[in-house]
């Protein structure tokens, strides 16, 4: 009763069941808007989006779930572009956005993942094999980044460059989702390079630092 009077909840006249409410999801968006790497990450998102014209997103990875989230985005100007629901929990064992935090997780952590998930497709070019999966994380730590086509969405060349916190551990990334007939073959790497050098700046400002990564076993 004391969340449905604050506004917090509402409650069907007909059912009585109860709903979250509009001021409940006001405090989230003002308690997402402060949270640290999201404030930090923006004000950089926007200089890579003006650099590159292509929508930039930032997926914060959560330890107990072994999910990530997108909780920001910034828009292209481009007519054709994809738009990426936020707020909604996302494996990390497909597409770029998944695998750029993926391949810079703890090996015992990566074997979490894979027996959670089974490696479950979510299109016919994601990864399910674990030695093909293992082979694409090391190519990524290798590379400082990760590049697919078609493994989140069809027809779509995702990037992605992880954000490293201040015990060098992986907290998110940034993401470019792009559609395969904008990007030109020589466009990618220069892509790649804009990114890497958008989430060395979040993580510098952030105090965060690359760990040294370990193979996993």
């Amino acid at each position: 009763s004391v969340l449905l009077d604050e506004g917090m909840v509402r409650q069907d006249p007909e059912t009585s069941r109860y709903s979250i409410g509009i001021e409940l999801y006001r405090l989230a968006n003002i308690a997402a808007a402060k949270a640290p790497i999201r404030r930090v990450a923006l004000k950089h998102m926007r200089r890579l989006v003006d650099a590159c014209n292509e929508t930039a997103l930032l997926a914060i990875y959560d330890r107990s779930r072994l999910e990530m989230i997108f909780v920001a985005t910034v828009e292209s100007s481009h007519p054709l572009r994809y738009v990426i629901e936020l707020n909604q929990w996302l494996p990390v064992h497909v597409g770029a956005p998944g695998l750029a935090i993926m391949a810079f997780l703890p090996p015992e952590e990566i074997a979490a993942v894979i027996e959670r998930t089974r490696l479950s497709p979510v299109t016919n070019l994601s990864i399910t094999e674990p030695y093909r999966l293992e082979i694409e994380l090391e190519k990524i730590r290798k590379k400082g980044c990760a590049s697919t086509k078609g493994q989140l969405i069809p027809g779509a060349t995702g990037l992605a460059a992880p954000i490293f916190g201040a015990g060098g551990e992986v907290v998110g990334d940034v993401s470019l989702t792009i559609p395969e007939q904008r990007l030109a073959q020589d466009g990618e790497a220069k892509l790649l390079e804009l990114l890497m050098e958008c989430t060395a700046r979040i993580t510098e400002e952030m105090g965060g630092r690359r760990a040294v990564m370990q193979a996993a076993e």
